[in-house]
């Protein structure tokens, strides 16, 4: 044996028996950068790999290495930059391109470059993998039973395997909710919400929905806002049942048809109908039109304000770290008034990474009615609101977030001599994410002036909700229980 080999050898046993530490001054940086991102360090792993890259930039696999470190730590936009800066494309680079459009629900894109390595390799884990990741989403997520089943056959036992399933079957599962929603303003008005609503997965294409409710509305019977009818409450009962249609896997059609229910003899036919479309990747749209009681206060409500809505909503991703939605309505008001509305949001991703995804943007609303008839809403001729906007997403583990909005702007409507301040925040704290019981608290408060003077008002709530699909086991692989 040469004495070079046996040094080797020697060198590799010893290392075998240090601590970690002592280890670690033994492997690479890049080498030490992979242990501690596959240990779940996935900053220390990056600035390991970083600082290996630096003194060696000719280091492909390190820098594909921090591509990945980067998608893990949901940093997509930023690891398609590094493998774009890479240059080059081959097999391992498309299959880890394709796992990151998968992440970001870029549904063809991902399914474009992952298709042919699947279809080459079907057997192959990590393909199987993107591949039922990518085909969940969108309208047919029953298109990743079959990858998934691939998957689950190579390594039932596997982590990997295990969250793919709770992912995969999450929006197969049926369920049920107890919602309640309370709010108050310095209007003194209240409105109480609380009810039963779920959805049943009848097929593949199909679904089944259905709510009922008790909306209780109450103001101070001396108030401008008291309900004709006397006393100082209105309180109603809704309820309706629907159905959505899976036309596509980037289509789908949905409504529902109900009844709200006052006073013995105040009975009003409400519903919905709907038209979703993803376009492509970057581009998709909504169409509704729907039929409700105005119901911003007990005034409102007693004299059967009713409004037709027809809206679209828009999303647009021009690149990888930016969103920007519209929403556009028109209401026709059946006490002769008229609404036009327009929301504009915009979102730019800041920071991405394991504690916290922050989103920096701003927004831009308008609206403005054709009359102002004093009857229980805010109704302004013209009407604007500019706000920077931030959101934040905190997540706990895989199944508990916290989610954090704030928008601090200016607003005026025609009767103002300037702009005023305008806030709005909000929270929502959600557990049971991927799990069969899930519960989420929400909170908000906005502060306003509008012609009935200064205005703040608050609101809660909370959700309660089951999932299910054992009716369709098929579609509840045993390694996501």
């Amino acid at each position: 044996m040469r004495p070079s080999f046996r040094i080797a050898l020697l060198a590799l046993a010893l290392a075998a028996t240090l601590p970690v530490q002592a280890q670690d001054e033994i492997l690479s940086l890049a080498d030490q950068g992979r242990r501690a991102a596959w240990q779940g360090r996935i900053g220390d792993g990056l600035r390991l790999i970083e600082k290996h890259i630096a003194e060696h930039p000719d280091d492909r696999a390190a820098r594909i290495d921090r591509a990945r470190f980067l998608a893990w730590r949901s940093d997509y936009a930023g690891a398609i930059e590094a493998l774009d800066a890479l240059g080059g494309d081959d097999d391992e680079m498309r299959a880890l391109r394709a796992r990151i459009h998968a992440w970001l629900g870029r549904r063809d894109t991902a399914l474009a470059l992952n298709a042919p390595l699947f279809a080459a390799h079907p057997d192959d884990y990590d393909t199987a993998w993107t591949q039922a990741l990518a085909a969940r989403v969108g309208e047919w997520p029953h298109e990743a039973l079959a990858p998934l089943a691939t998957v689950t056959a190579i390594k039932p036992d596997a982590r990997d395997t295990r969250d793919l399933a709770k992912a995969v079957r999450l929006p197969m599962f049926s369920w049920v909710g107890l919602p309640w929603t309370h709010s108050e303003d310095s209007d003194d008005i209240e409105i109480d919400t609380y009810g039963l609503d779920g959805s049943l997965r009848l097929s593949q294409r199909w679904r089944l929905t259905a709510f009922a409710q008790r909306r209780e509305t109450s103001a101070p019977a001396s108030g401008p806002f008291a309900p004709v009818t006397g006393g100082d409450h209105v309180d109603e009962d809704r309820g309706g049942i629907g159905v959505r249609l899976a036309i596509s896997p980037d289509t789908s059609l949905g409504g529902w048809v109900g009844a709200s229910n006052m006073d013995p003899g105040d009975n009003e036919t409400i519903g919905r109908v709907d038209l979703q479309q993803r376009a492509t990747d970057s581009f998709h749209y909504g169409l509704r039109a729907e039929r409700d009681r105005v119901g911003f206060s007990p005034l409102s409500l007693s004299l059967g304000v009713m409004r037709n809505t027809f809206a679209t909503d828009l999303l647009w991703s021009p690149t990888l770290r930016d969103r920007i939605s519209a929403t556009l309505a028109y209401d026709d008001y059946s006490d002769g008034n008229e609404r036009g509305g327009a929301l504009l949001d915009y979102r730019h991703a800041t920071v991405r990474n394991e504690r916290i995804a922050l989103d920096l943007g701003g927004q831009v609303e308008w609206s403005g009615y054709s009359d102002q008839p004093g009857n229980g809403y805010y109704s302004p001729e013209r009407y604007w609101r500019v706000a920077p906007l931030a959101t934040s997403y905190f997540p706990f583990g895989q199944d508990t977030g916290l989610y954090l909005q704030a928008a601090l702007g200016v607003q005026r409507d025609e009767t103002f001599d300037n702009w005023k301040r305008a806030l709005d925040v909000g929270a929502e704290l959600t557990t049971g994410i991927y799990s069969r019981w899930q519960l989420a608290l929400r909170a908000g408060y906005s502060e306003r002036i509008n012609e009935f003077g200064q205005y703040d008002g608050t609101s809660v709530g909370l959700e309660l909700r089951y999932r299910f699909c054992d009716h369709r086991r098929e579609e509840c692989p045993a390694a996501a229980d």
